[in-house]
Formats: C-alpha cells, sequence, structure tokens
C-alpha cells in the first residue's frame, strides 16, 4: 500500500522541499520582472522631464497630457517648479484642473511652491519656518493730493495719502458674505485662489508681503483674478508697530510699496494685526486710527471670526463662520491665508457651499471703499 508507506514520506517530503525551494524563487522572478518594468517606466519618465528641463524635448502642451505625465512621476515637486519656470499660464491652467483630473477634488501639496526661500521642519505638533527676506525694501515715490488738514505726523511720509471721497454713498449689501484672509501670501495662497475662480467668487487678501519675487508673483496674480488687496503689516510684530504712530506708519509704508512695486495698486484698506482693539495698541490707537484716516485709509475689522489662527479644527471653522453668519445682516468673515493653513483650504470649499445655498440667499464680494467699514 502506496499511501503512509515509507515510499509516500520520501516523496512527500521531497515535494516539500521543491516547493519550499520554487514557490519563492517564482515570486522573486515575478517581482524582478515587475521591478525592472516599473524601473524602467521611471527611468523612461526621468529622461522625458530631462529632456524637457534641457530643451530637447518639449514640454506637453494640455493639461491632460501634462497630467499622464505627472501622474507617473515619482518626484512629481520638481516637474511642477519645471513647469512653473517653463509656462506659467500652462501651470496655473494644469493647477486648475488637477483636482478633477486627480477625481477627489482636491489639490496636492506639491503643486503649490514654497512662496519664499525656507528651511521648514514639520512633525505632528508644530512647524517651523525659517524666512529669508529681502533686507532693503525700496520707497517707491508717487504724487497724490494729500488732504487739507494737517496733523503733527503730515511731515511723516508726505506722500503717503489715498484719495478718497469724504461723502461716500455706501453699498446696499444686506446679507453680502464678504471672505477675507490675513497674513498671506504663504505656500496655500494659490489653493484659496483655486477655490474661490471654482465659485467665481471675489475675496479680499490683506497681506503680509515679503517682497520676494515668489510673493511679489502672488500678490500679482491676487490683483489679477479681480481680488481686493489691502495692507496688513509688514512685519507683524505688534510690540514695534503700535509702539507709536511714527512706528505704525513706517511699517504701513513698507507694506504699502512692496504691493504697489509688485502689482502698481495702491491700497486703500488696510487691516491692523489683531484688529483695531487689542492687547498691545490701547495707548496708541486713537492716535493711529486719527492719523489713517485723516490720510483718508479704511480699516475693516471683522464680525465673523473662523478661529482658523487660534488652530480650530474643520468642525469648529465650519460651525463658527454658519453660526456667526447667522447671527448678522452682512458678515465680514476673518480667515488666515499663512503656511498653517491647511484646515483653512480644506473647509473653505465647505463654507462656500453653505453659504451659496443657504435660504437667505447670501451673495460674496470683495471690500472696497464704497463697502461700509466693520469696525470694533
Amino acid at each position: 500500500m502506496y499511501f503512509g508507506s515509507v515510499k509516500f514520506f520520501k516523496h512527500l517530503i521531497i515535494g516539500v522541499i521543491i516547493l519550499a525551494i520554487a514557490v519563492p524563487t517564482g515570486i522573486s522572478m515575478g517581482l524582478s520582472v515587475s521591478n525592472k518594468k516599473k524601473t524602467d517606466e521611471i527611468k523612461s519618465l526621468q529622461a522625458q522631464v530631462s529632456g524637457i528641463s534641457t530643451g530637447d524635448t518639449a514640454m506637453p502642451d494640455t493639461p491632460e497630457a501634462l497630467f499622464e505625465l505627472y501622474k507617473n512621476l515619482e518626484d512629481k515637486e520638481s516637474f511642477l517648479k519645471l513647469l512653473s519656470e517653463y509656462d506659467s499660464e500652462l501651470y496655473d491652467k494644469f493647477v486648475k484642473s488637477l483636482p478633477a483630473m486627480n477625481g477627489d477634488n482636491t489639490i496636492p501639496a506639491e503643486v503649490v511652491p514654497s512662496p519664499v526661500s525656507t528651511t521648514a521642519s514639520t512633525t505632528a505638533a508644530t512647524t517651523t519656518v525659517t524666512t529669508t527676506v529681502p533686507e532693503e525694501v525700496p520707497l517707491i515715490e508717487f504724487t497724490t493730493t494729500p488732504p487739507p488738514e494737517v496733523s503733527e505726523y503730515s511731515d511723516i511720509y508726505p506722500e503717503l495719502y489715498c484719495d478718497t471721497t469724504k461723502n461716500v454713498v455706501y453699498d446696499e449689501d444686506k446679507d453680502c458674505v464678504y471672505l477675507t484672509f490675513d497674513d498671506g501670501p504663504s505656500q496655500y495662497t494659490e489653493n484659496i485662489l483655486y477655490y474661490l475662480d471654482q465659485y467665481n467668487i471675489k475675496a479680499t487678501f490683506f497681506v503680509v508681503p515679503s517682497g520676494s519675487d515668489e510673493c511679489n508673483r502672488l500678490l500679482r496674480r491676487i490683483v489679477d483674478e479681480g481680488h481686493t488687496i489691502g495692507v496688513h503689516s509688514k512685519t507683524h510684530v505688534y510690540n514695534d508697530i503700535y509702539e507709536s504712530v511714527e512706528a505704525y506708519l513706517k511699517d504701513f509704508k513698507e507694506c504699502y510699496d512692496i504691493i504697489y512695486a509688485a502689482t502698481g495698486v495702491k491700497c486703500e484698506l488696510f487691516r491692523f494685526p489683531g484688529g483695531s482693539i487689542n492687547d498691545f495698541n490701547e495707548e496708541t490707537r486713537d492716535e493711529i486710527i486719527a492719523e489713517m484716516t485723516r490720510r483718508g485709509f479704511v480699516y475693516f475689522d471683522w464680525n465673523v471670526d473662523s478661529n482658523d489662527a487660534g488652530g480650530a479644527t474643520w468642525t469648529e471653522m465650519y460651525t463658527n463662520v454658519l453660526e456667526q453668519t447667522a447671527n448678522v445682516n452682512r458678515a465680514v468673515i476673518l480667515m488666515h491665508d499663512h503656511n498653517n493653513g491647511y484646515n483653512t483650504v480644506l473647509v473653505l470649499e465647505d463654507i462656500i457651499k453653505a453659504l451659496l445655498t443657504d435660504e437667505r440667499g447670501y451673495k460674496f464680494d470683495k471690500l472696497t471703499n464704497t463697502v461700509r467699514p466693520v469696525q470694533f
């Protein structure tokens, strides 16, 4: 009888040994073939990108063709940087179409290049960023009509005036929503602009510009896409800028000049860092407000706070904005465009959708000098 015999067990042992050798060998050979194929594909893609960078190969000229190349690359960030340098308009088109082609309506983090030269280290708890900015910002000289009133500060930056009408007729803006973003430009500015463009919404950016080439490019894009740009601060260092009227004017002028040099826009609107009433300007704010008003500039605080600067979660931001907006006749919403603003980007579209479909029939607009200011 064969089954259970010595011969059976001998054959069984031999069969097990053969399987023990053959199966791993077969798997290894299969993986080797697969890895070789993948390696060859990667090398081919790298060669194609290398050819584009040297000018030997043409860059694909449609978002669809770019996506076929982009989706299989390991180093997507370098390719996007190459594309932005090669053709900024094509880059913008590709970025706008990328969420739909990805199929998840999100923009990958690598799409937006860092706005300034930075070294950054990130952990689950904190993000530390060191930014390199120009040592000096050239002052921009131009002529406006100074106001007839004079003050003890009239000789400080005498050209820093805003031509505004004293008898402003304010817009009728009941149930209007004004999205405002402080502290940009940042690595998320283009993400914010993407969602605003998707819903044809104009917003307001109160900026803290560095004066770098990348910063200036983003400032121009904000203006070119029809949004309002306003002064926030050059340094955002409360103790320094609120030390005196002279100190505030110096910081304001530096910020103003960077914006003007980059965009040609003479800002009319501004927002105080921390709002017009904060713990740092109690002794100087009345004089600062009086001087900035005398010069014709208009400041805006807010009446809806997303609390994104306070580290609010997606749910908290969504709830804050919708509940507070429901309690005011018109909403000036405070959000932030800064390098820790990932949650702001995640929630922005959902907030827009919710307000657009609300039964009150909200409409979105940007701030101008004909919008009645919201001030603390």
